[in-house]
Formats: structure tokens, C-alpha cells, sequence
């Protein structure tokens, strides 16, 4: 009798997450990945597929009706080589890429967990080198796969959702986003509620621009990279991913 009813309960959870859009949050590293998929978590937490390294939740296991999932680091090419429920509907969300290279380089140096033999590679190189030579390493290892997930989504022609626009408009933003577009399904007074439980203020314990470096809401706020790239590396950004600021609307030329 009990393994009936705990067979039923698990067929009614079913059953009502099937009647649901499976939403996919695509994003990159550093563009507010973990503030969203905390608040994904906290919105919806039964329905939540949790984050694996190398986008393995969504690559190499079937799809959920009806699930969430946050953080996918996928360009459009690999989002497309999955099939999906037919009743699916996903949001991106950029950062402007300067900004992400230096919230990269003392992620990786200091903060971020160490999850395989890659990192910890990266950790030992960045700790031996100048913030300098950090900075233009990781310009050249890292952020082309960064800029790859930019340039993919970009090229689709989908409706990017900027970093540094959820930095100050994230009620209005996210509204949009998850209750009209996403239909996530949620009282609208508690999804207000939970965005602003998990503003960085609130989760951080400290005003954006105060920094904790040891932290991985490092800072919060939009153009840090001023106060950390040299001559050095704006000229070497330029010649890689300058094109990408201007096509994504962060700068206008190149005359930053």
C-alpha cells in the first residue's frame, strides 16, 4: 500500500512538471551564471536539473519535460544537436567580454572551485605570473570559448539579455524573461520576492564595487576591466575579440 502511494506521488509530480515548458538558461562563465541558477533553484526547486562540468546535464543525458536547466555553456551549434520537448523555450544572457576576463582570471586564480586537472593547472600558472600575464594568458587559452558562445548566439539573431542590464534592471528583466516568455509557472509576488533575496547586496553580504577577491561575487559591477587591464592588454584584446565588443554592442570602434 505505501509503495503504491509513493508510486502515485511520484506519477502526479510527473505528470504536473510534463504540463510545464522545459526551459534552458544558455549563458557563459562570469556572466552572473551562479546568480541566476541559484534563483532557478530557489523559483522552482523541484523542477531544477543540477548543473554538471562540461554541460554533461544537457549533452549526454536525455532531456526532462518540463525541467530547468541553468548554466549551460553551449554555443547555438551544440544547444541545436540536442533534441528538445516540443514545449521548450530558452533565454541568453552575455557579459560584456572584457569584464569576463577579469572576473575569469581571479575566479581561476583565487575563488572558483577546483572541479578537474584543467583548473588546477590554470590556478598554479596564474599564481606564478603577474595579473598582466594572467590576463593575457587566459585572453588566449580561455575567453575564445567564451567568445565562440557570443558569436554563435549572436549570429541566430536571439534576444541577448546583458549582464550588466540584469545588474540594474533584474525585476523588470527577469519578469519578462521567466513569468511571460518562459511561463515558469510561479506566483508572481513570490518570484518578486526570491529576485530580490538574491540581488548581489542581499547573497554577498556587501555593497556592489566593494570587493571581496576570495569571493565569487567577486565585485558586481559592470566595467572593472578599467581598473585592471594595461596598455599591453588592450591592444591584444583588440586584435582578438575586438570586432565581438562592437558586434554586441558593448563598444562602438575601436577607439576604447
Amino acid at each position: 500500500m505505501i509503495g503504491s502511494m509513493l508510486s502515485l506521488d511520484r506519477l502526479l509530480k510527473w505528470a504536473t512538471t510534463k504540463n510545464h515548458p522545459t526551459i534552458f538558461h544558455i549563458t557563459h562563465h562570469k556572466a552572473g551564471s551562479q546568480w541566476i541558477n541559484r534563483l532557478l533553484h530557489a523559483l522552482v526547486p523541484d523542477r531544477v536539473v543540477d548543473p554538471e562540468v562540461f554541460n554533461k546535464h544537457y549533452l549526454n543525458k536525455p532531456i526532462i519535460p518540463g525541467k530547468v536547466y541553468p548554466t549551460l555553456y553551449l554555443t547555438r551549434e551544440q544547444f541545436e544537436s540536442v533534441e528538445r520537448p516540443e514545449n521548450s523555450r530558452h533565454f541568453v544572457m552575455i557579459r560584456d567580454l572584457r569584464d569576463t576576463l577579469v572576473s575569469l582570471y581571479f575566479s581561476r586564480r583565487n575563488s572558483h572551485e577546483i572541479m578537474h586537472q584543467g583548473m588546477r593547472d590554470q590556478r598554479r600558472i596564474l599564481s606564478d605570473v603577474s595579473p598582466e600575464e594572467g590576463l593575457l594568458y587566459l585572453a588566449e587559452s580561455e575567453l575564445g570559448r567564451v567568445a565562440q558562445v557570443q558569436w554563435s548566439w549572436l549570429a541566430a539573431g536571439d534576444d541577448l539579455i546583458k549582464y550588466e542590464d540584469m545588474l540594474e534592471h533584474d525585476e523588470e528583466i527577469l519578469a519578462d524573461v521567466l513569468l511571460r516568455r518562459c511561463r515558469i509557472g510561479v506566483d508572481p509576488w513570490h518570484f518578486r520576492e526570491t529576485v530580490l533575496a538574491h540581488r548581489f547586496e542581499t547573497f554577498a553580504g556587501r555593497q556592489r564595487g566593494v570587493e571581496d577577491v576570495n569571493a565569487h561575487e567577486r565585485k558586481g559591477i559592470a566595467g572593472d576591466w578599467r581598473n585592471h587591464f594595461t596598455g599591453r592588454v588592450i591592444d591584444d584584446f583588440k586584435k582578438r575579440y575586438g570586432s565581438l565588443l562592437i558586434a554586441t554592442g558593448y563598444e562602438k570602434n575601436f577607439g576604447w
